[in-house]
């Protein structure tokens, strides 16, 4: 099984697969459906390999992320953990605690239950991680590296989800420093027209492995999201 075997047309996108241990970031402004893609190229991929995962959303409760998945006819494996804020409220009550440590701590801690078949892990999202710190740039630069490093030694492929604002302009990778120091940068994006919205992909980045650089349109059809074939704009 591979990722990009995961969403209908994403290996149109790619001439091989997303290499194992990438970390991956997604990002995209509002209304790219950036939680959806994330949680459906996971989902689908652990429900035919076989393996496990773990999506840790840091914004909404489960019910609300699972609910939100269900409106878009995304399917929900049983393999994919989803683990939110108001968990790690219940069990810690320290609000000083240090979020980055407890994401390193609580992959680790699946890593012993689940072994080899613990695979992938996403994080939605990185606005809302540092919303929950106060760290000067450098230091944040510093902790973030330590992360996605952390992340690959336990072996895992990891998705990102980070925010893109209109402000950014239509060709900022990112926030800032993210983009150089993970693996693969996917941007989602929407096009608009007279009378439509088309929501795109493009792959920006994605190292050890040949893929196209356009954009394609992609669509929330019965099943969930499928990338259009042949549909693809300048």
């Amino acid at each position: 099984m591979r990722f990009i075997d995961s969403i209908v047309g994403l290996d149109k996108i790619f001439d091989t697969d997303i290499p194992q241990k990438s970390v991956v970031i997604i990002t995209g402004g509002e209304g790219t459906v950036k939680s959806g893609f994330t949680y459906s190229l996971m989902s689908n991929y652990l429900e035919q390999s076989g393996e496990f995962g773990l999506y840790i959303t840091l914004e909404q409760s489960k019910q609300s992320h699972i609910e939100n998945m269900e409106s878009m006819g995304i399917k929900s494996s049983k393999n994919l953990m989803i683990a939110d804020m108001s968990d790690y409220r219940m069990d810690y009550s320290d609000e000083k605690i240090d979020i980055i440590d407890f994401i390193a701590k609580t992959v680790e801690m699946y890593k012993k239950r689940y072994g080899e078949k613990f695979s992938t892990v996403a994080l939605d999202s990185l606005g809302a991680m540092y919303s929950l710190m106060s760290i000067e740039p450098h230091e944040l630069r510093r902790k973030i590296y330590q992360l996605f490093e952390h992340i690959r030694r336990e072996g895992m492929t990891s998705f990102v989800i980070l925010e893109k604002h209109d402000y950014m302009g239509e060709n900022a990778e990112t926030i800032g420093m993210e983009g150089y120091i993970a693996d693969g940068l996917v941007e989602l994006g929407m096009k608009l027209s007279q009378t439509d919205a088309l929501r795109y992909l493009r792959v920006r980045k994605m190292r050890a492995t040949k893929h196209s650089m356009r954009p394609h349109i992609f669509r929330i059809g019965d099943h969930g999201i499928e990338v259009i074939e042949g549909q693809i704009f300048d």
